[in-house]
Order: C-alpha cells, then sequence, then structure tokens
C-alpha cells in the first residue's frame, strides 16, 4: 500500500488561502528528522535483517517500542517503508540507498547530520550574508563517512556522465579531476577506458581516502595524484584532454571561480574539454526546488558559495576561453555542462 502523503496547493496559490498550508511547511523540518533518525538508529538495516513490527524493530534498535512505532510509521508515510497490517517492509528507495548490507549504502554520511545545525540560525546567516558559525573545516567536510555516502549518491549520475564523455575520449586521454573528493566521477571514465590515465587532485587527507575507492575499483595503474588546493596548485598547460569539475564550483566565489576557469582552460589541450556537474537553478531562480534550496545551503556553510545559473555559467566559460556549454542529462538534480576549450 502506497501511504506516501500527498502534495498540497502552493500556499501563494490563488487557491483559498487557508492556514493549515503553512503549518503543514513548517512540519516539513521534521520530515528530513524522521530519515535521519531512523538511519541513526538502523531501522532500515534491522528490517533489512529481519525485524518486521515495531516491538522487533524497537528491540534490535534498544529503542522504546511505541516510540519506534511512531517513527515507522511517519517513515512509511514518507514512502521510506511499507506497512501491512502492524508489518514493515522496505521499499526499492531504502533497500538500495539506507540498509547497511547494500553496497550502494548511503547512511554514514546521513548519520553525520552535518546541514541540520546550520539550517536553525538561517535568518541570522540573511542579516549577516555569511554563515552563522565559521564554514565547515575541509577535513570535516571530507570525512571518510561523508565521502562514502557521496561515492554512492554520485555514482548513478558518473556512470552516466561517464557514458556520454567516453566515446569522444581518445584511448590514452588524460583527465584532470578536480577536487576529485571519492573519485567517483572519474572512476567512470577509467572502468571504461583502461589505457585512459587520470590526474586525482585534492587536499592530501582527501586523497588518502580516494585511494581506496581507486584501489577498490582496481585502478590505481590509472591514476596519479596531485595534493593542494584547486585555486592555487600548479597545473600543467595545455596537458589534459578532459577536465571534471564535479560538484565543487558552488563552492566558489564568483571571483575565485572565474579565475578557476580560466586556470582550468590554460591546462586543456585545445579542443579540450571540461566538464562541469553542480546544482544550477533556472533563469529566474524560480526553481528546481532543490538548486534552489541547495543556494541557501552553502549560504549556512560557506563564505561566498551559490548556487549559479547556465546563463552565468556559459558567460564566464566564454570570457574564459571556452565555446559555449552543451547539457547533458545525467539523472541527476541538473544537467552537467560540456565546454569545449577553443
Amino acid at each position: 500500500m502506497n501511504t506516501r502523503h500527498q502534495s498540497h496547493p502552493d500556499p501563494g496559490s490563488d487557491a483559498d488561502p487557508n492556514p493549515l498550508q503553512l503549518i503543514e511547511l513548517q512540519f516539513r523540518a521534521a520530515e528530513s528528522r524522521v530519515l535521519t533518525a531512523a538511519v541513526q538508529l538502523d531501522v532500515f538495516t534491522h528490517i533489512a535483517r529481519g525485524a518486521s513490527t515495531a516491538a522487533t524493530v524497537a528491540a534490535a534498535a534498544a529503542a522504546d517500542p511505541r516510540a519506534m512505532r511512531m517513527l515507522l510509521d511517519a517513515a512509511a508515510v514518507l514512502g521510506l517503508l511499507r506497512k501491512q497490517g502492524e508489518a514493515y517492509a522496505l521499499t526499492p528507495l531504502s533497500a538500495r540507498y539506507l540498509a547497511e548490507n547494500s553496497p550502494d549504502y548511503l547512511g554514514e554520511g546521513l548519520k553525520l547530520d552535518r546541514h541540520w545545525p546550520g539550517w536553525t540560525h538561517l535568518a541570522d546567516a540573511v542579516r549577516a550574508g555569511r554563515p552563522p558559525r565559521a564554514g565547515r573545516p575541509q577535513g570535516e567536510r571530507f570525512a571518510a563517512p561523508a565521502l562514502r555516502g557521496m561515492y554512492a549518491q554520485n555514482r548513478p549520475a558518473a556512470e552516466r556522465l561517464g557514458q556520454a564523455l567516453s566515446p569522444a575520449l581518445p584511448p590514452s586521454a588524460r583527465v584532470l579531476d578536480v577536487a576529485c573528493g571519492s573519485a567517483v566521477w572519474s572512476l567512470a571514465l577509467a572502468r571504461a577506458q583502461p589505457a585512459l590515465r587520470v590526474t586525482a587532485l585534492d587536499f592530501p587527507p582527501v586523497l588518502e581516502l580516494a585511494r581506496e575507492f581507486i584501489a577498490r575499483e582496481n585502478a590505481a595503474a590509472q591514476y596519479e595524484f596531485l595534493p593542494g588546493d584547486m585555486h592555487a596548485v600548479a597545473l600543467e598547460p595545455a596537458a589534459y584532454d578532459l577536465i571534471l569539475l564535479a560538484n565543487v564550483a558552488h563552492s566558489a566565489g564568483e571571483a575565485k571561480l572565474r579565475q578557476l576557469l580560466h586556470r582550468l582552460a590554460a591546462a586543456l589541450r585545445p579542443g579540450g574539454r571540461l566538464a562541469i556537474v553542480d546544482m544550477i537553478p533556472d533563469p529566474e531562480r524560480t526553481g528546481p526546488l532543490l538548486p534552489v534550496i541547495f543556494a541557501l545551503n552553502l549560504l549556512l556553510h560557506t563564505e561566498q558559495g551559490d548556487a549559479y545559473t547556465l546563463g552565468q555559467y556559459r558567460a564566464w566559460l566564454e570570457a574564459a576561453g571556452f565555446e559555449p556549454p552543451a547539457t547533458i542529462e545525467i539523472g541527476w538534480a541538473s544537467p552537467a555542462l560540456l565546454a569545449r576549450r577553443r
């Protein structure tokens, strides 16, 4: 039985205004808390291992049965569980991403609960135009559990991007993976082309973690490592056929990002391409929801970060020496951008 709650009219629509819409909107913050608490209590893992009622899940989680029933019911309403009588079962979504026995498990990153504290200070951040506290340290951003979660959540989109980019690359292409994180985006290319060579650029502690993912894919022979800050480290000129800038452009303010695009253009061979993956709102910044909300998340956690529009990327890329970017659908919140160096 599908118990997912129905969508409600837009509070700003022409329908009769109803204060219930505002009450429900305020309580939607609780939806993320239901997800986080259920993951922290290993609810989905316990159900995957055979627990099926509130009592048995509570026993496995060392929790109160009545309180667990409330949490499981909320998870079912949110579409994270199915409920039949007193029994709960995983959905395809929770089985794949929230049960610890799945290779695509995202729970380690979700358990960190990194975003919530900042959101409680949103009004302060809007008043000040900066995070209410110092931005997250680089080391925390790339803690091993967070990287494992990012690897799993990005892998399907990385595979689609790799399938789109690989046919146009020469067999022995050189690729620069900027702020590589788990190296999930370049690994998709490395799997497709065994002769391809990748330079993974990131801070030294991150590269140590990236080596683990690369070794797990038996791709170590295809990689070399460039430790440092993407805004400062020396890049080999005209050396690369492809540069990946995935889920990191948003962290820089406009001035630093535009400087980075010029640096990356100089590191590409003539005709080489730059692929950008990020949250991209529409020109009016009225949607889609995730990129617009993500921009606020950047206000809360970075000094100058933002979600940039396609028009901004187009102008900045052309100024840096690129042709106008094409878009590639990769099943992500926004399409990837692909720009060729002139």
